[in-house]
């Protein structure tokens, strides 16, 4: 890197720590680069004085991003204020960078040699489209909304990319495609709805979204099916919107996603998967190790077998078929009881004192299937989404066991979740299954049928407790009950909990 002629004395210290070696808090990393920022934007140089020295700030701002994602991993929402606020700080740099390389696009003037300057508008595009996805994912392991502008950006950088896409000029073509693997990175995360997703769920798509994005389709006219695709307005600042959510208007100008390559390249991961995962019940191979050793498997590691295979099939089913709300919800404005977790909400049910306690909860929200609810007390419990909590208006009331179906924090030192009801009432049991640990049990939940949604009696389970067809269920009680059971079939299955509906084995072993 050069000086401009101009440079002021604050950008000499700019290029100073550049080239120094970083440092290991990153938090002081991240004050510097904001500073920096700053000063670049006050110092008012031509975009062409700057340029050569944007690329490596892009790179010290990735590996802040980096170290960042790390960080949130092991946190759970309410975020500490620190690792909060700076989250937040870095994604508004990351998109002021963005800011920076807009500013080149603008500056590029069409000449003679229109394909010289195609390809140089091209890599920028790519520049700050890894920058955006970056920030986005960002925004996503920190549980709130994406940051203000942040899509809008995208669609005005895809913009100036899609043209290319469909253009005869190899060098063209083959310039414009991994610049335009970064929009559908940012898309296909988006059609997932990462407030439903763990930060671990998080941090594994991120990685292995670059191992199938090149399947996704993004184009300037509508998709088919109409099922599987999404549109966006590039005049709005909103993500994607599935056509099963809201039907796209018919005008010029709009953007269109899909998702449905990647679905297929996930049906046929899921089949390999299922397929080794009853070979190694079979010949004992270590489930958690060896099967998803990424050479044999082409998969990222990071999650368990059993977490990789239900993730596996809820992004499949997410992109194949975008899940669309059953029922609307109505305001609602009163303070309810919450018992956070299965095995509080065991402990409750067997009028044992739960682990994490019972905590006042403000329902803002309720519809025939769920509930919005916001915490109004701290937390001492970890959330996530996946898990299973119960609900109560009051003590004379039975619990409502929901699934949080999503998570956010939007407001510092407050959570909100989306739950699911998938039960009115539970009892206590405990269950174990064929190829289990011997003389072990696992604390479950057993509901009854629930009118609409399933005709059977249901088992609520740690996620990983279904390894076989049968398994035996023990109910405490004056008289202890003990019975064989038959598997149905998996209803859901999270990062936490599984539920599967069963029928007593009319041929117990």
């Amino acid at each position: 890197m050069t000086l401009p002629d101009s440079a002021s004395p604050q950008f000499e210290k700019m290029l100073d720590w550049l080239l120094a070696e970083p440092e290991d808090d990153c938090f002081l990393e991240l004050d510097s680069l904001r500073g920096h920022l700053d000063e670049l934007r006050m110092c008012a140089l031509p975009v062409e004085e700057f340029f050569p020295c944007l690329e490596q700030l892009e790179l010290r701002a990735l590996d802040i991003a980096g170290r960042f994602r790390a960080q949130l991993l092991g946190a759970s929402l309410p975020l500490p204020k620190e690792l909060n606020e700076g989250a937040g700080s870095l994604v508004a740099g990351l998109q002021d960078l963005v800011g920076m390389l807009q500013r080149a696009l603008a500056s590029i003037e069409k000449g003679p040699n229109d394909t010289k300057r195609a390809l140089e508008e091209l890599l920028i595009c790519g520049r700050a489209l890894r920058l955006l996805g970056e920030g986005f994912v960002l925004g996503c392991m920190r549980g709130t909304d994406p940051a203000s502008g942040l899509w809008r950006q995208a669609y005005a950088v895809l913009e100036h990319l899609l043209p290319h896409l469909d253009q005869q000029i190899a060098g063209l073509q083959r310039a414009a495609v991994p610049a335009a693997l970064q929009f559908k990175r940012m898309a296909a995360i988006s059609a997932l709805q990462p407030e439903s997703l763990t930060t671990r769920e998080l941090a594994w798509v991120h990685e292995y979204l670059e191992m199938v994005v090149a399947s996704a389709d993004v184009a300037s006219s509508p998709l088919l099916p109409e099922g599987a695709c999404f549109w966006a307005d590039p005049g709005e600042d909103e993500a994607p919107v599935p056509y099963s959510r809201r039907v796209a208007p018919g005008r010029r100008g709009l953007i269109f996603f899909s998702a449905l390559g990647m679905a297929k390249r996930v049906s046929e991961q899921v089949d390999w998967l299922e397929r080794r995962i009853a070979e190694a019940e079979v010949v004992g191979l270590e489930r958690d190790g060896e099967l998803l050793d990424p050479d044999a498997s082409g998969l990222p590691l990071g999650l368990t077998p059993i977490e990789v295979l239900s993730l596996l099939n809820r992004l499949r089913e997410r992109w194949i078929a975008p899940p669309n709300r059953e029922h609307n919800r109505r305001p609602r404005l009163y303070t309810a009881q919450v018992c956070i977790g299965l095995r509080s909400i065991w402990s409750v049910h067997k009028g044992l004192k739960p682990k994490s306690g019972i905590v006042e909860w403000k329902v803002c929200n309720e519809s025939p299937g769920g509930y919005g609810i916001v915490s109004v007390s701290d937390l001492q419990a970890e959330l996530a989404a996946g898990m299973v909590l119960a609900l109560r208006r009051d003590a004379s009331e039975a619990w409502s066991i929901c699934l949080v179906r999503w998570i956010r924090s939007n407001e510092a030192e407050q959570v909100e979740l989306g739950l699911q009801v998938v039960g009115s009432t539970c009892m206590p049991v405990s269950i174990g299954f064929r190829g289990g640990e011997l003389r072990t049990t696992t604390p479950a939940l057993l509901m009854p049928p629930l009118p609409g949604v399933r005709n059977n009696v249901a088992i609520l389970a740690p996620a990983g407790t279904y390894t076989s067809r049968r398994f035996v269920l023990v109910r405490d009680g004056p008289q202890v009950y003990i019975a064989q059971g038959r598997v149905l079939g998996l209803d859901l299955q999270t990062a936490s909990v599984e539920l599967f509906q069963y029928e007593i084995d009319p041929f117990p072993i």
